[in-house]
């Protein structure tokens, strides 16, 4: 392989496997239960670990812009409301809302992680709700 071959076989490699884009988790977490609803019925379901695993909820940043990485990369619009993140589905799917229980008073403070979160989809004419916890969340 001449000297020229050998430029262009790296410049190749380098555009498909750098990424374009600098993408930062800032939540990754699983549920612990899980309540299906429609217009005839509600079920409640505890998760185990394996299933919650199946069910997570990833929230990436790119820029100003956060992204539902686990729904498709459905853009989030962010607000803050005292203890609470919430991320919006700017397509109407869905949100995620996460409270901060260091922002809570300490008596009340139930234990156990920091952060808790509600992810609620709705789909078709009914809705799923994930509940659930995590030690880390970088907004």
């Amino acid at each position: 392989m001449n000297m020229r071959s050998l430029i262009l076989a790296s410049f190749i490699v380098l555009v498909f496997l750098v990424p374009t884009r600098a993408e930062q988790v800032v939540f990754n977490a699983y549920p612990l239960t899980r309540v299906t609803s429609s217009a005839d019925s509600t079920s409640r379901e505890s998760l185990t670990e394996s299933k919650g695993n199946e069910y997570r909820v990833i929230i990436t940043k790119e820029g100003n812009n956060y992204l539902w990485a686990t729904r498709e990369n459905r853009h989030l619009l962010h607000t803050i409301s005292g203890a609470f993140h919430l991320f919006i589905d700017s397509r109407g799917g869905g949100y995620i809302k996460i409270f901060d229980l260091d922002l809570f008073p300490k008596s009340p403070r139930d234990q156990g992680p920091r952060y808790r979160y509600m992810e609620h989809m709705t789909m078709h004419l009914g809705s799923v709700t994930y509940w659930g916890a995590a030690e880390r969340f970088e907004p």
